[in-house]
C-alpha cells in the first residue's frame, strides 16, 4: 500500500525554514516553528526533512548558493585584489541595511550555532571556514599581497569588518550608519599597501 502524498511544496517550506531560523536564530527555532511556517505535519516534516539540524544544514546550503554568493561573486567583478575585498565589504554593509534586524543568517550563526554533527563536523564553522578562504585567496593572490603575515592580518580584518557590520544591523543600528561603517571599513582596505 503506498502513502499518502505529500502536500507540500519543498521549495517553499524550505524558503519558509530559512525566514524562521534568519529571524529566530538557531537556538530559538523550534522544530514547531519550522512545522508552523511551512504547514506540515510532524510525521510529514520528518519524513521530508529529518531533524533539525538536517534543516539548519540544508538552510544553509541554500542561504550560501543564494545570499553569499551574491557578495562573493562581487569581489570577481574586480581586477585589483583588495578593491575586490572593498567591494564585498561593500555589499554586505548594503544587504545589512537591508535585512535590519535580522543581519546576515551565516554571520549571526557562526556566534550561536552549538556543537558538531554526527559526523564531527559544524556546517557553520566550515562554512565561514570558506568564506575566510576565499577572502584570504583574494587578498594573497597572484595580484595581491605576497606576505603571508600581512595577508592573514588583512582576511582577519576583512571577517572582523563583516561581523561588525552585521552586529550593527542586528542591533537595529540605522542604515546610513551601516553604511558609513562599511564605506570606511572598504576604504581601508583599499588604501592597504599591496
Amino acid at each position: 500500500m503506498a502513502g499518502r502524498p505529500k502536500t507540500f511544496d519543498t521549495d517553499k517550506a524550505l524558503n519558509a525554514f530559512v525566514d524562521v531560523f534568519w529571524t529566530k536564530g538557531y537556538q530559538g527555532t523550534s522544530v514547531d516553528d519550522l512545522q508552523e511556517a511551512a504547514g506540515i505535519k510532524r510525521g510529514s516534516f520528518y519524513a521530508a526533512f529529518g531533524c533539525k539540524d538536517d534543516v539548519f544544514n540544508a538552510v544553509l546550503e541554500k542561504y550560501w548558493n543564494e545570499a553569499t554568493a551574491l557578495g562573493l561573486n562581487r569581489m570577481d567583478r574586480e581586477e585589483e585584489p583588495l578593491k575586490a575585498v572593498a567591494a564585498l565589504v561593500r555589499h554586505v554593509g548594503i544587504f545589512m541595511t537591508q535585512n535590519t534586524p535580522r543581519g546576515c543568517l551565516l554571520l549571526t550563526s557562526s556566534a550561536a550555532v552549538p556543537g558538531q554533527r554526527g559526523d564531527g563536523t559544524n556546517p557553520v564553522r566550515e562554512r565561514m571556514k570558506m568564506l575566510e578562504h576565499r577572502i584570504h585567496g583574494v587578498i594573497a593572490g597572484e595580484k595581491g599581497i605576497q606576505d603571508e603575515a600581512a595577508a592573514q592580518e588583512l582576511t582577519a580584518f576583512a571577517l572582523a569588518c563583516l561581523l561588525g557590520l552585521n552586529a550593527l544591523a542586528r542591533n537595529g543600528q540605522d542604515g546610513d550608519k551601516i553604511l558609513a561603517a562599511a564605506h570606511h571599513a572598504a576604504d581601508c582596505i583599499e588604501r592597504t599597501a599591496a
